[in-house]
Formats: C-alpha cells, structure tokens, sequence
C-alpha cells in the first residue's frame, strides 16, 4: 500500500514539473530572433550550396552556349520526336529523357516553366539534334507552323 501511495506522488510531482515547466516557457521563452537581410540570408544559402533559380538557368545558358559551339564543330544525331495533342511538360520530358535528349528531367521542366513554355507546347513532329540545349529544344517545340 506504501509502494503505491509512493508511485502516486513520483507521478504527480513529475506532472506537476511538467505544468510548471510549460508554464514558464510559454511565459517567457528563451528564443533569440534574429532579423535577418537579404544578402545575409542569400550568403548564408550560397554557403549551404544552394543555388537560385536564375542562377541555374544562367548557368544552364551558359552550359548552352559553350555546347552550342561544340555542336558546329561537330554533327549531331537528329532523333524524331512527337507531340500528342493530350501531353503534358511531364511526359514530353519524360519521354525527352527515355530518348537521351535531356540530361535531367526536373530541371528541364523547371526550366520550361520559367520561360513559359508549359502551356505554349505545339502538337506535332519535330526533329531534334541529339545534344540540343534545353534552350533550343523548348524553342523547336514552342514554335508554331
């Protein structure tokens, strides 16, 4: 009877603890806010490794360029390529990718999506250079006839 009377107030005195603990935190948390600018959060990222989107795409243009002079120096492969009328950026880059015309799907689709081509898609059949930009390929596929 001793034992349980004892097991009693171990409990209570921890939930009580528990109360008074949440109590004290809720009334004056010891949280440090830190205000933060732009260029400092935009350091702290690069420092992370991340990277933002026009610098990717910077990046990606720049990879096009050098790849594009390459490209004259050498001849690319054409592979055929078709829209269907019902596709969506998903599955044309994804078929993009199954014919090693794209190296990377998603930054394809995030590529398209910032020049605006996910809703500019043309149905039909296209000829694309085997090593083609995602630049260049977007461009073929927007066009109309």
């Amino acid at each position: 009877m001793r034992d349980k009377i004892n097991i009693f107030y171990i409990i209570l005195g921890i939930g009580i603890g528990i109360i008074v603990t949440s109590l004290i935190f809720t009334l004056k948390p010891k949280i440090k806010y830190v205000d933060y600018s732009d260029d400092e959060i935009i350091k702290k990222a690069k420092e992370l490794g991340m990277v933002s989107v026009k610098e990717k795409i910077e990046l990606n243009e720049e990879k096009d360029k050098r790849e594009t002079d390459e490209k004259e120096d050498t001849k690319e492969e054409i592979i055929l390529f078709r829209v269907e009328n019902d596709d969506t950026l998903t599955s044309v880059a994804d078929r993009l990718l199954k014919k090693g015309l794209i190296a990377n799907k998603e930054d394809f689709i995030q590529f398209a999506k910032y020049k605006e081509a996910d809703k500019k898609l043309r149905t039909g059949d296209y000829k694309l250079e085997k090593n083609s930009s995602y630049n260049e390929i977007i461009k073929i596929l927007i066009k109309s006839e």
